[in-house]
């Protein structure tokens, strides 16, 4: 009974975000993607006649010579795009202080970027990762190829538990022959992913959504002493909170490993988009869209 429920609550899952990403979708963010994104170049299309104003090096000479008059060469964007979501599922992203977790955030994040890929003719594939790759789903088109994706994201329960980012992108970097938009979605906690992003970013468009929650930025432990276990590696932590020494070397963490993301990122060409518990994504995927597209 427990399990009929669980998949029922699942399947309405499934919905909802459906229901949310195709109204986000139309209403906001397909302009955007489609400005942001461009396709692989322009392809031969059809000749017309010449017109003044027109560009001579656009000139079909074969045509022309065939025909007595003056053609010109037409070309149409090749809109075509492969866009990869690359998700993280491990254990520290199922944590979350409100209504969802980092991890149902960022299903539903995927989710929209899905559907606006679709929108614009794209293929659209998913890459589930812990310390290891753990579901592949390769790119193709099509609303049932969607929901699809949308279903792995929310059922899929991962053998995993630590946080390898450099395996997926390195498995990335393996699949995807030709250039594709790599969005990837994490909290980006663990570390070594330095080289791998690089090369993976000179080869494609790599688009950093680092999912977080607000308590990641507040104390959330009374004073006390207190015995802690990390969800990815199972170790066990004793910690002072009456110590001002331990809260203080804990912030400077945080924001030496944040401030490490920001570098790396910058140091490659990239732009993290913030995703945070409990706050509207969608004002940060607008902001990104039209910053990325004011400077193109």
């Amino acid at each position: 009974m427990a399990e009929v429920q669980q998949e029922k609550s699942i399947s309405q899952r499934v919905r909802e975000i459906e229901i949310i990403a195709r109204r986000l979708v139309s209403s906001t963010l397909a302009g955007q993607y489609h400005a942001v994104f461009k396709g692989r170049g322009m392809s031969f299309d059809s000749v017309r006649e010449y017109q003044p104003g027109d560009d001579i090096r656009t000139i079909d000479w074969n045509v022309s010579a065939r025909t007595g008059g003056i053609f010109v060469k037409q070309y149409v964007e090749e809109r075509e795009l492969t866009v990869l979501l690359v998700v993280d599922l491990s254990e520290s992203q199922k944590f979350g202080s409100k209504e969802r977790s980092k991890r149902e955030l960022a299903a539903e994040i995927a989710a929209v970027l899905a559907f606006s890929a679709i929108s614009n003719n794209d293929r659209v594939g998913l890459i589930l990762y812990t310390d290891r790759i753990e579901r592949y789903i390769p790119p193709k088109k099509g609303r049932g190829h969607v929901m699809r994706i949308v279903q792995e994201l929310l059922r899929f329960q991962p053998v995993g538990k630590a946080t390898r980012t450099d395996v997926a992108l390195d498995y990335v970097a393996r699949i995807a022959r030709k250039r594709a938009v790599v969005f990837v979605l994490s909290d980006f906690l663990g570390e070594g992913y330095d080289r791998s992003l690089g090369v993976l970013a000179g080869r494609h468009d790599v688009v950093p959504i680092v999912t977080s929650d607000d308590v990641d930025k507040k104390w959330p432990i009374p004073a006390g002493l207190w015995v802690l276990e990390d969800p990815e590696t199972d170790e066990i932590i004793r910690f002072d909170a009456n110590s001002t020494a331990s809260v203080q070397d804990h912030w400077r963490q945080s924001a030496v490993a944040e401030r490490k993301r920001e570098q790396l990122a910058r140091k490659f060409g990239m732009e993290p988009i913030p995703a945070v518990v409990g706050l509207d994504y969608l004002k940060s995927l607008v902001a990104y869209f039209r910053r990325r597209a004011a400077r193109q």
